[in-house]
């Protein structure tokens, strides 16, 4: 990370931080006043509903769609016209969700026009960023996440001091300026990488035509942290807007800083179980203000929710991309399948909210019930979630294969722990950014590389995976290695470090050193060189 911060980023490549901007300027907090504009009287439940859960439906029914479409229509970045239309639908819409007219019938028919344009189109530039963090180095991607969240902190936090007409003009422009960027940075280069990627996400060893399916519980854990975070955002907004928004906007951008750079200034990686040993304690301590202090705690619950938003965000997004990277699935499933549990819990936490709403309004001890079951909620949930590992722990012969289809493209392999998952996603070192090349002498070679791409061999491909599957299983029962020490084993002939292994298997780092330490015993072998030489030879 630190060596690619101290290269200039272009401005194109944070494109991605206009549209997260653009969801928590219009949707995640008041900066631009309230959406739905003014109603005439009380709401009723139906309405309530209907102007707080709507956008977010559409958005919910177009990723679904994708999710159906993409194996055979293509990936929105295949279609030209989505690429251009999907900024310019969401930037038109943004206005008429902030339009308020006289006629009750006329205003929720802009309203739902609004929504449904807007939901459309955000999901298509959802899934179109997805794919571009997809094919970038993972190196490159853990520092634009970051940034682009950070300044999309920023930009939320000036557009908080302006009012009106004025607010909404400038998040109208979001939508427009992400697009903008998206069309600078989706290079010949990032196409093709994306198509390989697809192809290898459809075909790989462990491709199953059901992406829902291998996201597992991390899809659930996701769902149900989202839900219980749009509960907590939901409780107190009136702290959303003025001087406690900017307060709140100045500290998720601090937790974001703080979370992206322990996560990638050592040896662990960004991931999912990183990001919930911080945002579940913080969502905890902020309903615990609820409990403790009642509506004076309200603060610390909603600085909790959009903290844990803005830091949940960036981390998905490699996430996602990583996903795709692995061969799990191609580029635009992993990012619709991701985003659609995001925003499917935000849809849960909605209606869950506006139908508690009458209780907690009426019963002054209600709030806390709802503190203390989201309490409940996080720490169950979380216990499930670092429990899993099948969504995270790669296939233990993927990143060889990877590797082989890399080397056939002339990408520099080594056995490091970036040279799986990358050696697909940087295209034969390509940056796909029209930016400096990856090459050490500084040359920029890339049509060389495509040039001299050959023909995939899935036949070739699939005796490797049987050949280095069966070894490891034939050595595993020769020396009589339990099955945590078999999965450690073909980490450790992959040359993966004890940090890599211990964010992998979800162990502590002295429980995956004594395993190590058992293996080398067990075969006789005194380095991890070794160790790679007798699986090899």
């Amino acid at each position: 990370m630190f060596e690619s911060a101290r290269k200039l980023t272009p401005l194109r490549q944070l494109g991605w931080g206009f549209l997260l901007a653009w969801v928590f300027c219009v949707f995640y907090t008041n900066a631009t006043g309230e959406v739905g504009g003014e109603t005439t009287g009380s709401p009723t439940f139906a309405e309530s509903l209907f102007y707080a859960a709507f956008p977010l439906a559409a958005s919910v029914i177009t990723l679904v769609a994708i999710v159906i479409a993409e194996p055979r229509i293509g990936a929105p970045t295949d279609h030209r016209p989505l690429v251009i239309a999907a900024p310019v639908l969401t930037a038109a819409s943004t206005p008429l969700m902030f339009t308020t007219v006289a006629d009750p019938v006329a205003h929720a028919t802009l309203f739902a026009i609004g929504s449904i344009a807007t939901g459309v189109g955000s999901a298509l530039l959802w899934v179109m960023w997805g794919e571009y963090y997809a094919v970038v180095p993972r190196e490159e991607s853990e520092m634009l996440a970051p940034a682009s969240a950070v300044s999309a902190a920023l930009v939320v936090l000036l557009v908080s001091a302006m009012d009106g007409w004025v607010a909404v003009a400038v998040a109208t422009a979001l939508p427009l300026l992400s697009g903008l960027c998206f069309r600078l940075v989706w290079t010949p280069e990032a196409r093709r990488v994306e198509r390989a990627l697809a192809k290898h996400g459809r075909t790989g060893h462990d491709a199953t035509h059901r992406p829902l399916a291998g996201l597992g519980r991390t899809g659930f854990g996701i769902l149900t942290v989202f839900a219980i975070v749009s509960i907590a955002g939901m409780g107190q907004t009136h702290w959303l807007e003025g001087a406690p928004l900017q307060a709140i906007l100045l500290f998720s951008t601090l937790m974001m800083a703080v979370v992206a750079l322990m996560a990638v200034s050592g040896p662990r990686r960004m991931s999912l179980f990183f990001l919930y040993r911080w945002m579940c304690p913080t969502l905890v301590i902020g309903f615990a203000a609820v409990i403790l202090f009642g509506s004076g705690g309200g603060i610390a619950t909603v600085a909790a929710s959009l903290g844990g938003r803005f830091t949940f965000c960036l981390i998905a997004q490699i996430y996602f991309a990583n996903y795709a990277a692995a061969g799990r699935a191609t580029p635009a499933q992993a990012s619709s399948l991701g985003w659609l549990f995001v925003h499917a819990g935000d849809l849960l936490g909605v209606v869950a909210w506006i139908s508690l709403e009458p209780w907690v309004s009426n019963d002054p001890a209600a709030i806390l019930w709802v503190s203390t079951l989201c309490i409940v909620a996080l720490v169950v949930v979380t216990m499930m979630v670092m429990g899993e590992t099948s969504a995270f722990l790669r296939v233990p012969e993927r990143d060889a294969i990877e590797a082989v289809t890399s080397g056939k493209t002339g990408a520099i392999v080594g056995t490091d722990s970036e040279a799986g998952t990358d050696a697909v996603r940087t295209g034969a070192n390509a940056r796909c950014s029209n930016d400096t090349p990856l090459y050490p002498d500084g040359t920029d070679r890339r049509s060389e590389v495509v040039a001299t791409e050959p023909a995939p061999n899935p036949a070739n491909e699939s005796a490797i995976e049987a050949n280095l599957e069966a070894r490891i299983a034939v050595l595993a029962a020769e020396h009589r290695l339990t099955p945590r020490e078999t999965e450690v084993f073909a980490l450790l002939s992959q040359g993966r470090s004890i940090p890599y292994i211990r964010d992998e298997l979800i162990i502590s780092r002295e429980t995956a050193a004594t395993h190590a330490k058992h293996i080398y015993a067990k075969l006789g072998v005194h380095s991890r060189q070794e160790l790679i030489d007798l699986v090899q030879r």
